[in-house]
């Protein structure tokens, strides 16, 4: 029994109509929705090149010329289940040539509109959400290059920013606490080291698009279009920055420090598979100059405020440490502020409610570790 699983879906009208596959040992495979019944659907698969699957992908090749021009003469029909994650049985036919009832329409393409840009195409051809970087330091003026200090700390940079707008649009949204959001939700990965050009670096989405063609990644740049959109003025900036109190703010100001630093332009562009139009923005080094000034000048701009709820485990009142176990099973802990509230004469596994500063220690791998601060405790009722 020869099984794939879905891998991407590349068509979707009430109901997944064209989907990518993989097999066990990485064989690139296609199916198109074949027969619809009332209990199940069928479909027509095929194992496909990759490079004619990226054409396909990129809108350069039509569906029934994929199938019909691939390079074995094996075809399969399958019956998926409803878990779009489950292996599919894809079950040989006889006959080389395939049945023309399965096939598709001449002409079908997934994207009619050339793509517009370079990050489009991209997009289209990974079937994900692309990120290009494009920096502008002093040492790319002559030669493509860039310091290896400096393009580390623009990529980890840009990628907290992300990931704290993305935990920031979940909030507003109203969604569920930032601990049980999918680790991956946010995460950038290089695709492209460097990109002809400027010094050019492309990223992806870690976790790929879903069967509509949207990422979870979309909801951080959005956020970051905001603010970057007001690059050129400092008190607008700030404005609206007050409104993203916290990590992300702070990750901006490191961002633009580095490029102060680094004496660096950046601009970025970043699209979708089904993007008509790139969005665009950057920031010169002119003007991370200001912005640094007028944003570094407010004292609690990127003071991160948090409230956990739980049942305390631990409270020291002599070194001012604490530990608190949440309803979900999740234990916090951190210290008293230097400010904060004396832990003498609170109960051990009682029920609290405690106000934090959350900040952000990295190590030397450069990976973040969150220390809480208790500014304010109170018994929950």
């Amino acid at each position: 029994m020869k099984t794939i699983r879905h891998h991407a879906t590349l068509c979707y009208y009430d109901g997944v109509q064209v989907f990518e596959a993989r097999d066990e040992i990485g064989g690139h495979y296609v199916a198109v929705l074949a027969e619809s019944g009332a209990l199940e659907d069928r479909y027509l698969v095929v194992g496909v090149e990759p490079e004619r699957l990226r054409q396909f992908r990129s809108g350069t090749l039509d569906l029934r010329s994929l199938f019909l021009k691939r390079g074995e003469t094996t075809w399969y029909l399958a019956t998926p289940t409803a878990d779009i994650d489950a292996p599919v049985e894809i079950v040989p036919q006889t006959g080389k040539t395939i049945d023309s009832r399965f096939l598709p329409e001449a002409g079908f393409v997934l994207h009619r509109r050339a793509a517009s840009s370079e990050t489009i195409t991209e997009a289209r051809k990974r079937n994900n959400l692309v990120l290009e970087l494009a920096l502008e330091p002093p040492e790319s003026a002559s030669e493509h290059r860039i310091h290896a200090v400096t393009l580390a700390g623009v990529l980890t940079r840009i990628q907290r920013m992300v990931t704290h707008a993305y935990h920031g649009a979940r909030r507003i949204l109203g969604e569920a606490g930032r601990r049980d959001a999918d680790p991956d939700s946010s995460l950038l990965d290089v695709i492209v080291p460097a990109a002809p050009g400027s010094f050019r670096v492309l990223l992806a989405a870690a976790k790929r698009s879903d069967m509509f063609g949207q990422t979870e990644v979309r909801r951080a740049l959005e956020q970051i279009d905001l603010i970057l959109e007001k690059a050129g003025d400092p008190e607008s900036t700030l404005a609206a920055l007050k409104e993203h109190r916290g990590h992300f703010a702070g990750a901006y100001l490191n961002l633009l420090r580095l490029l102060v630093e680094a004496k660096s332009d950046l601009r970025y562009s970043w699209a979708e598979p089904c993007t008509v139009e790139a969005t665009a923005r950057s920031v010169s080094g002119a003007q991370a100059i200001p912005l640094v000034d007028r944003l570094g000048r407010v004292s609690n701009l990127a003071r991160e405020i948090v409230t956990i709820e739980g049942t305390l485990r631990k409270g020291d009142s002599t070194n001012g440490s604490w530990r608190v176990e949440t309803e979900q099973g999740v234990v916090v802990s951190g210290k008293t502020a230097d400010d904060g509230p004396s832990l003498s004469g609170v109960k051990i596994d009682h029920k609290y409610r405690l106000v934090c500063q959350e900040e952000i220690e990295e190590s030397s791998l450069g990976r973040e570790k969150r220390v809480y601060y208790l500014t304010e405790i109170e018994p929950e009722p």
